[in-house]
């Protein structure tokens, strides 16, 4: 387990840890209910096996809060001289309330100790939050992926440079 955020007066500890099989369904459920993946849409089968999948260079967490799940993120490593952010998703009541914020510290965090380069995340044209989230966090759209993931959408590459 991993303390992003220690419990203080007032706040829940934030921590990520491995995704148990009983948490992979959970999240995958909840997230298929959710934009983006909603829009795309990517059923809770197919999420479930995300979350629940095992690979040395693809870690995979879930966000508590406290005891309660709050969300997950997923990371490819070693990905054009960094990391990737594969997944970060919040579940609705547990957004705006500094999760995804402390989720980044730690990325950015961990890939500057191993010397990282660059910070890597796509978001979906449409997810306007999530673009605005990541560009008010560093960082710039690089460039375009039409028809990445489904055809007629178009998904944007985004970078920091560390």
């Amino acid at each position: 387990m991993m303390i992003l955020r220690p419990a203080t007066d007032g706040q829940t500890a934030i921590t990520l840890d491995v995704i148990t099989a009983e948490a992979a369904a959970t999240l995958g459920a909840r997230f298929a209910a959710i934009d983006p993946w909603l829009s795309y849409p990517f059923p809770a089968a197919a999420l479930t096996a995300y979350f629940g999948d095992k690979e040395a260079c693809a870690p995979r967490y879930i966000i508590l809060s406290g005891d309660a799940i709050a969300g997950a993120v997923g990371l490819r490593q070693n990905w054009l001289r960094g990391p990737y952010l594969q997944f970060l998703g919040l579940l609705p009541s547990y957004q705006s309330q500094g999760l995804g914020q402390s989720v980044l510290a730690w990325f950015e965090g961990t890939a500057r100790a191993r010397g990282e380069r660059n910070l890597w995340v796509a978001a979906s044209e449409f997810n306007t939050d999530g673009l605005r989230f990541y560009e008010g966090h560093g960082f710039s759209r690089v460039a375009l992926l039409d028809d990445l993931v489904r055809a007629g959408m178009t998904e944007i590459l985004l970078r920091k440079r560390l």
